[in-house]
């Protein structure tokens, strides 16, 4: 009896560890996946780690193999596999594309703390960031300062740098890491640096809202200062 619970138990297990898909990329990197839709262009699947959890797009023009859990597999280089089932994709299923599955590589985010605070102090202050995602994960942050106060003239600031999102239960939404360089131009110009860590969330409807805080250094006051960042904007 304890031999059969045990080899119940067994095969119970080996089931669900090997109840998955993969799908291998042409550039042979293996998601280890739940496919959950094919369309005509692209398939829809989640994490095998996170099956209800978010879910991507990938372009079949991406894909070279899809292993499926019961042992079908399909490929997308005009070759089939050697005595293996090919799964038949329909060409009439429609592709929709909403916005709960919309894949954002463009976020603009103003910074209206900044403005409040300037104005509170006597100074007039306008931020702008643009970042843009090279993955789901790491973008390139621009962004552009402007600042001034009665008596001093205005001040110009233009930063870059690099921006990550380690941490994710949404497509770019999690904890937020940046590392911005540039330079600041007063009466004459300087080198500025500022490294954040923050929190980040992306909404289905492309809303973004963040708040991040970290050092500043301005090469015009050789000073290094604490910046505190609420910032809202759009992803696109």
């Amino acid at each position: 009896m304890k031999k059969t619970f045990l080899l119940l138990s067994f095969l119970c297990f080996s089931a669900s560890v090997f109840a998955q898909d993969v799908i291998i990329t042409k550039e042979n990197e293996r998601i280890v996946a739940k496919v959950l839709k094919v369309y005509d262009a692209v398939v829809k699947y989640a994490l095998f780690s996170d099956p209800d959890g978010e879910t991507f797009l990938i372009s079949k023009t991406k894909i070279n193999t899809i292993l499926y859990e019961d042992g079908v597999v399909e490929t997308y280089d005009n070759t089939s596999a050697n005595n293996v089932e090919s799964k038949t994709v329909s060409d009439k299923t429609p592709m929709p594309i909403n916005s709960s599955e919309k894949i954002f590589h463009n976020v603009i985010k103003l910074k209206p703390f900044a403005t409040i605070v300037g104005l509170i102090i006597g100074l007039v202050e306008f931020d702008i960031q643009y970042t843009r995602y090279l993955t789901n994960k790491v973008g390139i942050p621009v962004e552009v300062d402007l600042f001034g106060a009665p008596g001093y003239g205005m001040s110009f600031a233009l930063m870059t740098g690099i921006e990550a999102v380690p941490a994710t239960h949404r497509q770019k939404s999690g904890l937020l890491l940046n590392a911005l360089v540039g330079a600041i131009v007063y009466d004459k110009a300087g080198v500025l640096v500022n490294a954040n860590i923050g929190y980040q969330l992306v909404t289905k409807k492309g809303f973004v809202f963040a708040t991040t805080i970290g050092p500043m250094y301005s090469g015009l006051t050789n000073k290094v200062t604490v910046r505190f960042s609420l910032d809202f904007g759009v992803a696109f």
